[in-house]
């Protein structure tokens, strides 16, 4: 199992408090591919969605600053 990034899990969620309107613009366009995504998993105790292939909740990944290689799976191409 790899070990989750701590610093780009708490800046993506920084991030998704207060996006500038380019970020929001970005994660949206991520949100957008994510929800076509066959990796996109309904987590009945969260009530949240997360990245099946990493485990992420989706609404804050989706502001990582990693850039397209925040996507495990290579989806994103922004």
């Amino acid at each position: 199992m790899k070990i989750p990034n701590l610093l780009e899990i708490a800046v993506a969620w920084k991030r998704a408090a207060n996006p500038t309107e380019e970020q929001q613009q970005i994660a949206e366009n991520r949100l957008s591919i994510c929800d076509s995504c066959e990796h996109k998993k309904f987590v009945n105790l969260t009530k949240n969605y997360v990245c099946g292939a990493c485990g992420c909740f989706l609404s804050k990944k989706v502001y990582t600053a990693k850039g397209p290689q925040g996507c495990p799976k290579g989806k994103w191409e922004m």
